[in-house]
């Protein structure tokens, strides 16, 4: 390889070096680590002995040109046998939102520098060993979230304190936030972790003022701000508890003062927690914020079927794929829901010994998980919301025209169209001036791509389905 000065972007040769890069990194990182930050990396050029890599958006860019960039230079020299680099862009290989020509209209296309002393059972008894960061199923909704977490559990107290998660109810929070806990155990196991639920921690507080003896209350103190890892979860139950806050406010000060890692989860963005104490709301703001949205078809199908495949489904018990699409298809909002309907159809099935069908689901689901809307979302209806949002006419929509101003806007219709229907492939190509099947399909997965890549597409298709939905 040490000959290669200039090839092509497509060369099978820069891809040949890369795999042989990856399987010195592999080597070198955990799994989890590996599958977030370079599953997702292409190799782009290699031109006069650096090598462009192309990651999918900025957070990913400044986490492996900051942590990875060393390793993965060196990985490149062991490969090539001589002196190369790396350069990490945002970007890719193939189309992006900018080319006009994307769609076509047939064929598919760090250290542990603070040891503390070595951590005990009660620092994290709460530690579900099931949420790991294996377990969670990243998708367009949550991939923010999910990289953010892993990044504060690979270096704890360096980036992103305090992190701050929020989102609604049953959408994998509680999940991120032992999952980061369970990292540090096995990864920095000098590390003292403490999971706690903001209930949990007012409990503690008063009854450690309430006979105001001064060594409870010490006690109390000394064991949250001892804490190397704090994770604290419904921080939104804080509200219009004014003691409480302030001795969180203390507390959270002399972690992070210390350099310790503070992790929040809550049901909402610290700027709408009612009664917050506006220092609390300036603390909580001053480091990362990131939601979790409800999941979308794609993302709820894979949890299911990496539920299926858990040990909490009976060994032998198949779960065909018709009946997982019928369970995502019906509960759109709530994972919980979803572990719910799921392990409801299994048992009956299991212990009724019968067989896992499509019309045991519906018949066991049909009082619980009613059709979501009496009334279809129709095509029309899409199309009319989406000419709306991006101000073009319905002609040009389904129309030939091939400027991004038009293409791109297609696109996400047809996306909706196949996230908020039933209809297939043909039949969403047909209604779309007869476009042919496979177009649809690399639509589909094209803005399915931009959205987990870039947030403000996430926003608009998410901010678009709402709207469809109130229609119908």
């Amino acid at each position: 390889m040490s000959d290669i000065e200039t090839v092509e972007t497509t060369s099978p040769e820069v891809a040949a070096v890369w795999d042989n890069v990856l399987g010195v990194v592999r080597s070198e990182v955990n799994e989890p680590t590996f599958k977030t930050w370079f599953s997702q990396a292409t190799p782009d050029s290699f031109v006069s002995g650096t090598l462009r890599v192309v990651v999918p958006n900025d957070f990913t860019r400044d986490w492996m040109q900051d942590r990875y960039h060393g390793l993965v230079s060196s990985a490149l020299r062991q490969v090539t046998g001589r002196e190369a680099a790396v350069v990490f862009s945002v970007g890719s290989v193939s189309a992006s939102i900018g080319s006009p020509d994307a769609e076509p209209e047939s064929g598919l296309a760090s250290t542990d520098a603070r040891p503390s002393a070595a951590p005990t059972q009660e620092d994290d008894p709460q530690l579900d060993p099931s949420c790991t960061f294996e377990t969670f199923v990243m998708g367009a909704s949550n991939q923010f979230a999910y990289q953010a977490a892993l990044a504060v559990a690979e270096t704890p107290g360096v980036a992103y304190n305090p992190l701050f998660v929020y989102g609604g109810v049953g959408l994998g929070k509680t999940h991120l936030l032992k999952a980061i806990g369970n990292y540090a155990r096995e990864h920095h196991p000098h590390r003292r972790v403490r999971y706690v639920t903001t209930e949990q921690f007012l409990n503690e507080f008063v009854r450690s003022i309430a006979d105001k003896d001064r060594q409870r209350i010490e006690g109390f103190r000394r064991r949250y701000r001892m804490s190397d890892i704090l994770l604290v979860d419904d921080i939104q139950s804080i509200a219009k508890k004014e003691g409480t806050q302030d001795a969180f406010f203390h507390t959270f000060n002399s972690l992070r003062d210390a350099g310790r890692q503070i992790v929040i989860a809550s049901d909402r963005p610290p700027s709408e927690i009612p009664t917050l104490e506006e220092r609390l709301r300036s603390r909580f703001a001053s480091g990362l914020i990131v939601d979790v949205q409800p999941p979308d078809l794609e993302t709820r199908i894979a949890i299911l079927r990496r539920m299926a495949d858990s040990e909490r489904v009976p060994s032998g018990t198949t779960v065909p794929d018709d009946v997982l699409s019928f369970i995502a298809e019906r509960v759109s909002s709530n994972i919980r829901e979803l572990h719910s309907a799921l392990l409801r159809v299994v048992f009956y099935g299991s212990y009724g010994k019968k067989a896992i069908t499509l019309d045991l689901c519906e018949q066991l689901l049909r009082d619980i998980f009613p059709e979501r809307s009496s009334r279809p979302i129709s095509i029309s209806t899409i199309q009319q919301e989406v000419c709306r949002f991006y101000g073009v006419n319905r002609a040009d929509l389904v129309g030939s025209k091939r400027s991004q101003s038009f293409v791109y806007p297609r696109q996400v219709a047809m996306h909706l169209s196949r996230e908020l229907t039933d209809l297939s492939f043909p039949r969403i190509g047909a209604e779309f001036g007869g476009r042919d099947h496979t177009t649809v399909m690399h639509a589909t997965n094209k803005i399915q791509r931009l959205m987990g890549e870039h947030r403000d597409v996430f926003d608009q298709v998410q901010m678009l389905s709402g709207s469809i939905r109130q229609k119908s």
